[in-house]
């Protein structure tokens, strides 16, 4: 069975590289169309874990924020 995936993968590839560049662009904006829910809930995990990992406090958000402003504020000046 996966001998027979591989095959039909490799046909696939070979008919993909024998497609005019206008082809070769339409199939890969439907791949990234059929792809993009699943890409975004992979990016969307990471984001989760990574907030999980680093946890940060609306008030360190919060005095970071003000920081910047002050700074951006004296340096117009």
């Amino acid at each position: 069975m996966l001998k027979t995936l591989d095959s039909g993968l490799n046909e696939i590839k070979k008919a993909v590289k024998s497609l005019s560049l206008e082809k070769k662009i339409e199939v890969l904006t439907m791949l990234e169309k059929e792809l993009f829910a699943a890409r975004f809930k992979s990016l969307l995990k990471e984001f989760r874990e990574s907030a999980r990992k680093y946890s940060i406090t609306i008030e360190e958000i919060t005095g970071e924020v003000e920081s910047v402003r002050q700074r951006r504020y004296e340096n117009r000046n």
